[in-house]
């Protein structure tokens, strides 16, 4: 089953989601990866599932133009 986005969203903003957002700007401009590895890179820095990673990833790429 696929929860919509905004479901996603809400689950995942109790657990900060404009500082997982900042640190992924800040590994952005690091370079210290290509960014298609950043859910791992998530998971490694935060207590978080893979598909937690994966969700703010996916909504961090989706809202980087719109800053």
């Amino acid at each position: 089953m696929v929860c919509p986005p905004q479901r996603i969203e809400e689950e995942i903003l109790g657990d900060d989601l404009e500082g997982y957002f900042s640190w992924l700007d800040a590994l952005r401009e690091s370079g210290s990866c290509n960014m298609m590895e950043a859910p791992r890179w998530l998971r490694d820095e935060f207590d978080i599932t893979k598909k937690q990673s994966i969700d703010i990833t996916s909504m961090w790429m989706q809202n980087f133009g719109k800053k």
